[in-house]
């Protein structure tokens, strides 16, 4: 059952206006002294259930590592950009596909309103689309929990999720608890929040696991190269003379040795060498391949596949790799979407319809690899010439068509005045023989409309047997489809009522 405002406290938040200014208060940068001694120590606390100091490394380091900062958000965003639809299931028997359609127009409207912000961040504000984004947090950090406040009212249900960091959490019993301030060390049920009813948990892959890992051996050869860098950018130079130490010659020459990095130019006396020491490294230094294997390494968990380097010799291309982004976008969106169904469809529905109705529609989120719609339509276009009869609500379904409202003029449609409605009400019929043809052109084309569809779709079929099957049975259905030629006998009618009346009055 949907929960009442009531039990959701005060302000109808866990996270206090307080418990925020103080986590704006005490952050801090946790790679600071992050060694790889202290980053097994927060892999194994997470194990045991204690998130919070690996799930702050893993939001720092989300938002300020060079490579994480691109392929993150591009992550989120190939699952939340392409938007949703409202479906039924694929097996419904007939009499229950009236529920179907009322659940589907309900669960739409529920979606269009629903409202999503950030505990802490109070900026965040969206809608359906931040509330993918937000779920698909828990792809990197292997949580993500939604603070729900339910609106119902008289008529409909609205609710507004709120975010609520990871960090805020412990899952040490194996289910997350809210730790109730920055200090706590065990959290507290979720039950004693407003009940499970009152949450969506995400648990997700968590692919900054070893994320974490790959960071700590980028940052390590990262810091030697800008310390081999720092040393041994420039050369050593190293005078030689025969003077004696603190002599004037010998000074002379320590002086041209200090200035010769701003272009001093020094006379030495004959037989005194100046050399130039190249210290750096003879061939190609180990850290820049390292340094690009780990950022490979992350563009791989979070894409699928490494497509931000360039292709090498022995390469296969770029095809496998983005049919590997390609699917696992797909997954993470029909596992997103099963979390939304989980959490947010089944208990609209059990709000409108009962707790004992049966879920018949879900959300299903869209992806640039969307199923193959030419050879969808000539399925159906096919099944169709071959008299199988198909569902009109699983075909709007399947490829996102709205229906025209009854009355209301549809893609391809002329509206047309019936003759009779014109001379019941008073219109004049057309004058001019021109304007007469015209009419009579268009309830022509009325009438033949079905004709020309079913034409159209065998010839969209895309192979001769089945094109050669359709027209066959066109021909055989030929009167169905050409049917009494109503408008146009409508339209001749009125014509000759009017020739009547003109006759008559002459």
């Amino acid at each position: 059952m949907i929960p009442t405002p009531s039990i959701l406290g005060p302000d109808g938040r866990p996270v206090s206006a307080e418990r925020v200014k103080m986590e704006k208060l005490t952050r801090f940068n946790p790679l600071r002294g992050w060694t790889p001694d202290v980053l097994v120590r927060q892999l194994e606390a997470y194990a045991r259930g204690e998130l919070a100091a690996l799930a702050w490394v893993m939001e720092w380091l989300q938002k300020h590592d060079d490579i994480l900062a691109t392929v993150a958000p591009k992550a989120f965003s190939a699952v939340s950009r392409h938007g949703y639809d409202v479906v039924p299931h694929e097996e419904i028997t007939p009499d229950l596909k009236g529920m179907a359609e009322d659940q589907q127009g309900v669960v739409q409207q529920f979606f269009q309103s629903i409202e999503t912000s950030d505990a802490v961040e109070l900026e965040e504000q969206g809608g359906m689309r931040l509330l993918v984004q937000q779920i698909m947090d828990a792809y990197g950090k292997g949580y993500a929990a939604h603070h729900i406040i339910w609106r119902p009212s008289r008529k409909n249900l609205q609710a507004t999720l709120v975010k609520v960091p990871t960090w805020f959490f412990e899952a040490r019993t194996g289910r997350l608890r809210f730790l109730p301030n920055t200090n706590s060390v065990y959290g507290v049920d979720l039950d004693t929040l407003g009940g499970r009813d009152a949450w969506m948990i995400s648990k997700g892959r968590g692919v900054m696991l070893a994320g974490v890992l790959a960071r700590m051996f980028k940052q390590l050869p990262l810091q030697d190269w800008l310390t081999y860098c720092d040393r041994h950018g420039m050369p050593a130079f190293l005078g030689k003379t025969t003077a004696a130490k603190g002599s004037p010659g010998w000074n002379e020459m320590a002086s041209a040795i200090a200035g010769i990095g701003s272009e001093f130019g020094a006379v030495v006396n004959t037989g005194d060498l100046i050399e130039v020491l190249n210290l750096t490294s003879q061939g190609e230094v180990p850290y820049e391949k390292l340094i690009d294997r780990m950022d490979r390494a992350q563009v791989m968990l979070w894409r699928g596949g490494d497509l931000s380097t360039m292709s090498r010799a022995d390469g296969t291309g770029s095809n496998p790799q983005q049919e590997a982004t390609a699917e696992l976008d797909d997954d993470n969106a029909r596992w997103v979407s099963e979390t939304i169904n989980r959490n947010l469809t089944a208990r609209v529905i059990a709000w409108y319809f009962g707790a004992k109705a049966p879920v018949l529609v879900q959300v299903k989120l869209r992806t640039a690899t969307r199923d193959n719609i030419t050879q969808d339509l000539a399925i159906v276009t096919t099944a169709r010439t071959l008299g199988v009869r198909i569902s009109k609500s699983w075909f709007l379904g399947k490829f996102g068509v709205v229906e025209a409202d009854p009355g209301e003029v549809a893609l391809g449609e002329v509206p047309v005045t019936p003759a009779t409605t014109a001379l019941n009400s008073g219109d004049k019929l057309p004058a001019t023989p021109d304007a007469a043809m015209q009419a009579i052109r268009t309830a022509l084309a009325a009438d033949m409309r079905p004709l020309g569809e079913a034409l159209f779709s065998a010839y969209q079929v895309g192979d001769h047997a089945g094109t050669l099957a359709a027209l066959k049975k066109i021909s055989k259905d030929m009167p169905t489809l050409a049917g009494d030629a109503a408008n146009l006998t409508e339209v001749l009618a009125a014509q000759n009522a009017k020739a009547w009346l003109t006759d008559s009055e002459s």
